[in-house]
């Protein structure tokens, strides 16, 4: 078992409901059930919030976790359990799990490793910034300002910075790396600690006033070609082994994912968590991207 794990939900996909066991996950290999259910094991990083939430009782929730349990509450072929590990994607790679969420954006290098779900989220991105601070206009801009910009290691964002480092040595960004939540993050940048963020527009909306942060942060518009740089489609995606067993499972993910977009219960999940509906259209659902 890996020592990685902290909490082990199971989600009892053929009654609908959640139930949570104080044990850890023991990989994609277990055998079905003596009722025929096939068990799933899915792992996510346990942050950022509200995206993965990981409570001071190990609990773990958040709009991920969430649209990834009504999915499965569509999918009684299957027990679906959610853990906390320290590296998803290479639990995926050595065949300890069977999908992994972390609002995963799509990058290239990920396409040739894994399958990607179905889109189940799309967003947008914004600078945000001090109130009063001269609005970017650019990563160029933002690295002659030498502002410091905090994101999570291996991350989309982080990723991409890290790109454009290679590519502009003369020009670097300075990243700082940590797994601060939002609340945190944003009031690094209040006080001076950092100077900026990349995150989506729903969540900055819908989380400054949370944390009475209105009158310190502001979200500028992103540019199109850091928009581009950065994610250029600004979905969020589940992440599968790249094997045949894998690949029905996530035929099956994606269409019960299309059933929650088309019964509404995609959309209630989003707007309870972001005060709007950032679901995916008709058209996005229609292929996978590898």
């Amino acid at each position: 078992m890996r020592k990685g794990i902290i909490k082990r939900i199971t989600v009892l996909a053929a009654a609908a409901a959640l139930s949570i066991t104080g044990f850890a996950g023991c990989g994609k290999d277990e055998e079905s059930n003596a009722s025929g259910v096939k068990k799933i094991t899915a792992a996510t990083s346990g942050s950022p919030a509200p995206y993965v939430v990981v409570d001071e009782n190990n609990n773990i929730s958040g709009s991920d976790v969430e649209i990834l349990k009504a999915i499965f509450a569509k999918l009684p072929q299957y027990e679906l359990e959610i853990i906390k590990s320290d590296d998803p994607l290479t639990g995926l790679t050595s065949g300890l799990y069977n999908l992994a969420v972390n609002n995963y954006a799509w990058r290239d290098e990920r396409g040739e490793l894994y399958y990607y779900s179905l889109p189940y989220k799309s967003g947008y991105d914004v600078y945000i910034q001090r109130v009063g601070d001269e609005p970017l206009t650019g990563l160029q801009d933002l690295a002659d300002r030498h502002y410091k910009i905090e994101v999570g290691a291996g991350s989309n964002k982080a990723l991409a910075l890290e790109h454009w480092n290679e590519e502009n040595p003369d020009h670097p960004i300075e990243i700082v790396y940590s797994e601060s939540n939002f609340q945190i993050k944003f009031q690094n940048i209040v006080d001076g600690k950092t100077d900026v963020a990349i995150d989506d527009g729903p969540i900055l909306d819908t989380l400054i006033g949370r944390f009475g942060l209105e009158n310190d942060l502001a979200g500028n518009p992103i540019d199109a070609a850091t928009q581009e740089f950065i994610s250029p489609t600004n979905y969020s995606y589940f992440l599968f082994p790249k094997d045949s067993e894998a690949a029905a499972l996530r035929e099956d993910v994606d269409k019960a994912l299309k059933e929650i977009k088309a019964d509404g219960t995609l959309a209630e999940i989003l707007i309870r968590y972001f005060g709007t509906d950032t679901s995916p259209s008709e058209e996005d659902l229609v292929k996978t991207k590898n």
